[in-house]
């Protein structure tokens, strides 16, 4: 008899765990795409929605850890210039705490130590920054004619840079692989290197490194806040989703734990590593000119690792390069409470297969590594080992597979008209599907603002025209007809 009644319990707790969930539309994600088509969403009085994500809290890759005393930004970390940037404005308006990123205050390295010639560094900087001109120029020139896209190694080595000093690789890896997470070999010139914002940045007025104890989701959290409690029955954290059934007039979303949502339309802000994979279960399987698209486009690797040590033995520079970047967050404004927590903190940044390498290793192992390159970066300071060491695992991590999404040479525009096209009633959203800000988390807010207004003229009028390509050929154009201008892109961690 107990037997039984114990059988009949788990019985009932398995209907009770399991959901059946009627709504209008469902957000896949509760990352910064996913709050902005939630917000969009309820301010046109939609309040028919549910948003739902693995993770116990929001913010998809915006997320911070504990590390010492002190708390570190393990994906995004940057705002990208202020003016109408949507993230400076929210960033504003709660209160973020930030401080400059100047990319001028630079400490400059080689196998002996700190250069003795400073100004040789500088100098090596400004004839880059002269070449990134070069490439703007060219790139332009390039499509006007019509001519094929190059890999941006092609470009410079056109242009009469070369790399052939452990200085100019170091400028080289500090002003391309530093920000696009890849090397020169596999970046676009046209989209990448060649757009003027690599030049100007996206917004004006500078950048911002966040140093805020409450995290940089704390902005999403608040926004999340104006429309919708935490508790609310509508935000389903915890819940990650194995499979996606969509045709021509609803979805249907399955997750692991049994809840099946029935939707109208669906809003995948999944990352671009995620589609790429075979983490979610799609049904029907994505048309040919879908998957060709998506793998055209690269989920690079961006890491930050984190050095805390009993003692600090650097100066008071922000970036310091020795093939690597260097980062002091000792610098002044940077950590959060200096005085009371006494952390002394080094952050290292590697990139793309460097950071593939480091993602399979122990830390120990990684610290060994970096103790030899420490020691030739400062040979007469005593370093001990570090206290702790702090490594984001992105490629391996199975809701993301990766850092951010980089434009590689080979994707054309018409790649990324059909990686932004919806299939069916299933819409994408993301950083990866925003024409004029690819990458950026800027981008990725624009875009699910962009796609929830889309579907809302879905329900109220008509669905918008998205233009797709079943068969890609031939060359770009210089104008981009999806955007008012050609694609942007920028920068660190965009989510």
């Amino acid at each position: 008899m107990k037997l039984v009644l114990f059988w009949l319990l788990l019985i009932a707790l398995d209907s009770i765990e399991s959901k059946r969930i009627k709504t209008k539309v469902v957000i896949l994600g509760a990352g910064a795409t996913g709050i902005s088509a939630a917000k969009s969403l309820s301010e046109a009085n939609m309040s028919d929605f549910i948003i739902v994500d693995a993770q116990s809290f929001i913010g998809g890759r915006v997320q911070h850890q504990a590390f010492g005393n002190s708390q570190v930004e393990l994906g995004a970390n940057w705002i990208y210039g202020k003016g109408d940037n949507p993230i400076y404005g929210m960033a504003t308006q709660h209160g973020l705490k930030t401080t400059p990123s100047d990319k001028n205050n630079v400490a400059y390295f080689d196998d002996f130590g700190m250069l003795e010639d400073q100004e040789k560094g500088i100098h090596t900087s400004d004839e880059f920054e002269s070449v990134k001109v070069k490439l703007v120029d060219y790139a332009e020139k390039r499509m006007k004619r019509q001519q094929v896209d190059l890999s941006s190694r092609s470009a410079l080595s056109l242009l009469g840079w070369k790399p052939n000093t452990p200085l100019k690789a170091a400028v080289e890896y500090f002003n391309i692989d530093w920000e696009f997470s890849e090397p020169a070999e596999m970046c676009s010139l046209d989209y990448a290197t060649g757009t003027v914002d690599s030049v100007t940045g996206t917004y004006p007025f500078g950048n911002e490194f966040v140093v805020d104890e409450r995290g940089f989701n704390h902005i999403l959290v608040q926004e999340l806040k104006t429309f919708l409690h935490l508790n609310d029955d509508r935000l389903m954290l915890n819940t990650l989703i194995t499979e996606v059934i969509y045709n021509d007039q609803n979805v249907t979303v399955i997750t692991s734990n049994g809840h099946v949502i029935e939707a109208e339309y669906a809003i995948c802000t999944f990352s671009l590593g995620v589609l790429q994979s075979d983490s979610v279960q799609f049904s029907p399987v994505f048309p040919e000119w879908k998957r060709e698209s998506l793998l055209s486009f690269h989920m690079t690797t961006y890491t930050k690792i984190f050095l805390l040590f009993k003692q600090k033995f650097w100066g008071d520079w922000q970036h310091g390069g020795y093939y690597t970047v260097w980062q002091n967050l000792n610098a002044p404004g940077y950590l959060f409470k200096p005085a009371s927590s006494g952390d002394n903190i080094l952050m290292v940044t590697t990139t793309d297969t460097e950071s593939q390498r480091i993602e399979r290793m122990t830390k120990a192992q990684v610290g060994n590594e970096i103790m030899r390159v420490l020691h030739k970066m400062f040979p007469s300071a005593t370093i001990e080992p570090p206290v702790d060491i702090l490594i984001p695992r992105w490629h391996q991590h199975n809701l993301f597979r990766g850092s951010y999404s980089n434009w590689p040479i080979g994707a054309s525009k018409k790649h990324h008209l059909n990686m932004r096209a919806p299939l069916g009633n299933l819409w994408f959203a993301g950083e990866a599907t925003s024409a004029d800000y690819y990458g950026f988390l800027h981008g990725g807010w624009l875009e699910g603002k962009s796609v929830a207004n889309s579907i809302l003229g879905c329900i109220t009028t008509k669905c918008p025209v998205y233009e797709k390509h079943e068969i890609v050929t031939g060359c770009d154009s210089a104008n981009f007809n999806s955007g008012n201008s050609n694609p942007r892109f920028l920068g660190q961690f965009s989510y």
